[in-house]
């Protein structure tokens, strides 16, 4: 289901995103990319793998994460050097996955917001740091999907925009926990 879901959002949606005004996503995401010491990081320093996990590593998008073993791992090239990288379990369907675009900007400015996020939706929004770069975490909407949970950062050039289904929320919190850049 997350699988035809996920697909159905990625790769049909992102050219028809209708922004609904949001005063706070704008700012959000403007605070976003400023350096800020504020926020909470879902990261350490050191990580170490977790049981049951394994390495998934991209020394192109410079990043690495540990996943959950029972997850597999696709990688799907776009336009322009984008990259859908989807981790999922094949018995239940579910799981997350990472939009990576090339991006110049210093913050995520909300005409981005708009190409990428079809709903336009984006509540509670938290500024939190990931490995050291500052992220907004969401909640948002699709009709594909339903509630997702969403994490947005920038670094190293390059926009990255992690999704799941909002009940696997925390489950994706500790899999974040392992990010690093390389």
């Amino acid at each position: 289901m997350i699988a035809l879901a996920v697909g159905e959002y990625f790769f049909m949606s992102r050219e028809s995103a209708k922004f609904i005004a949001n005063n706070a996503a704008g700012a959000v995401f403007a605070a976003a990319g400023d350096a800020s010491t504020s926020a909470p990081s879902i990261t350490s320093g050191a990580v170490q793998q977790p049981p049951n996990t394994k390495l998934y590593q991209s020394s192109v998008y410079h990043f690495s994460l540990y996943y959950p073993n029972n997850l597999s791992v696709s990688e799907h090239p776009g336009a322009g050097g984008t990259m859908v990288v989807l981790f999922q379990d094949k018995a239940s369907q579910q799981g997350f996955e990472i939009f990576i675009a090339p991006y110049s900007d210093s913050k995520i400015t909300q005409q981005r917001f708009e190409e990428d996020e079809p709903s336009g939706v984006m509540q509670s929004p938290q500024n939190i740091t990931i490995a050291g770069a500052a992220a907004t975490d969401f909640v948002s909407s699709n009709a594909a999907m339903g509630a997702s949970r969403e994490i947005w950062f920038l670094h190293g050039g390059y926009l990255y925009e992690v999704t799941t289904p909002q009940p696997l929320s925390d489950w994706l919190i500790s899999i974040m926990q392992t990010w690093q850049f390389i």
